[in-house]
């Protein structure tokens, strides 16, 4: 007997895996997954001197 083609499977939310949150003087800051090291180094070195 032939088989009825099965649904299409839904796809799971993407969850935001490797995020990181920071909170310096009233500013919040997410850095995701790849993100460039100096860049984020360059920004975090901005907010800390005017804190």
């Amino acid at each position: 007997m032939a088989q009825r083609p099965g649904r299409p499977r839904k796809q799971k939310a993407v969850r935001d895996a490797g995020v990181i949150e920071l909170e310096i003087g009233g500013v919040a800051m997410r850095v995701g997954r790849g993100a460039d090291t100096k860049t984020v180094a360059a920004i975090i070195g901005a907010l800390k001197a005017t804190t």
